[in-house]
């Protein structure tokens, strides 16, 4: 059997086995290496919880960053949408006062 494109990552003091998609072994890595960031970080905060809650905590401030520009993407879509209704209702008025 090939090892090609098996790393192992060590996370929390355990070691896994992952086969990355052929090109994509440094993302493995650098997903690796933030994963391993956000846990260090949660376990600054939260000394006494156990691993697995370590892990659900650090995916979910994980989850959150990610949904963080999804979020002000709307907000900006939802801006121009505002205005562009606005300048559709001005356009309105004056066509609506140029008919009295």
């Amino acid at each position: 059997m090939s090892n090609d494109g098996v790393r192992v990552l060590r996370i929390l003091g355990r070691d896994y086995s992952v086969k990355a998609p052929a090109g994509e072994e440094r993302a493995l890595q650098e997903a690796a290496a933030l994963l391993q960031a956000e846990l260090a970080a949660a376990k600054q905060k939260f000394p006494y919880v156990t691993s697995n809650e370590l892990l659900l905590l650090s995916a979910l401030n994980l989850c959150a960053r990610q949904l963080a520009p999804r979020a002000e993407d709307n907000d900006e879509e939802d801006s121009r949408t505002v205005e562009r209704l606005a300048a559709l209702n001005r356009r309105i008025r004056v066509h609506l006062q140029a008919q009295d």
